[in-house]
């Protein structure tokens, strides 16, 4: 059997990213997403899982893009003189101290179970999860919170060996150059059997994410290439069933 996670990364980002997450559930083939429980959206997960039922809610673990939710003289290695998490979290946090990186990130899975949805799972924004420091705490906190988890090319080995619950193939290629239809519909075809996670970030295009991320435009083509009927026909054709992190209960 062919199972898909279809996730849309960065719930919570912008009002037009949530947006874009409910059109490409309600009238395309996402069926997950991960919220930035740091950003000031991520409220709105209880009123967008009334209008979208079936749609799962993970954990987008963050350590470099806005602020923590901790406070910041309670991880100073951290963030910058602004009280902002470090830009490039691959040098940023070579000399972050690990006890404040396992605080920051139970501060926010914490703030995920306070939103009224259920969590589904955990995965991590720009793949910080990969770090030396952060990977021993993301799968600590993912035992410890009974959480399957995205795994990736640089991680899975050591997340398979820990026990917990991850993903049999992850797509990454559907993101920058790769937003177009015909590379959606090849991903779809090479599926495997098992269960294969496609990274998206669909979004409606507002000022606010032309604003703050550099990654914008392609997200309103994704949202139109994850709800192109072509897309929609090819899924239903091939049997390849959608779902989300739940499918691990």
């Amino acid at each position: 059997m062919k199972y898909l996670i279809v996730n849309g990364d960065d719930f919570g980002l912008t009002k037009g990213v949530n947006k874009g997450i409910v059109e490409s559930y309600k009238n395309g083939i996402l069926r997950s997403t991960s919220i930035m429980c740091n950003m000031p959206y991520a409220h709105e997960a209880a009123e967008i899982k009334e209008l979208c039922p079936n749609l799962g809610f993970g954990i987008h673990i963050t350590l470099d893009a806005g602020k923590p939710l901790s406070s910041p003289d309670k991880v100073p290695t951290l963030v910058d003189e602004r009280g902002y998490f470090k830009k490039d979290y691959r040098h940023a946090l070579n000399n972050a101290d690990v006890d404040e990186i396992r605080l920051e990130m139970e501060e926010q899975i914490k703030k995920a179970f306070s939103l009224g949805v259920p969590i589904t799972h955990m995965d991590s924004h720009h793949g910080v999860q990969t770090h030396p420091k952060v990977l021993k705490v993301f799968i600590d906190l993912a035992l410890k919170y009974n959480l399957p988890v995205r795994s990736t090319p640089l991680d899975k080995e050591v997340i398979l060996n820990s026990g917990v619950k991850t993903i049999d193939n992850f797509v990454y290629t559907f993101y920058d150059e790769g937003v177009k239809k015909e590379n959606l519909l090849f991903i779809l075809e090479k599926l495997e059997n098992g269960i294969t996670e496609i990274m998206t970030h669909p979004a409606y295009v507002d000022d606010e994410l032309m604003k703050i991320s550099s990654y914008n435009v392609k997200r309103g083509i994704e949202r139109e290439i994850l709800t192109n009927p072509d897309v929609i026909q090819f899924v239903k054709e091939n049997n390849i069933t959608l779902v989300n992190y739940s499918i691990f209960k």
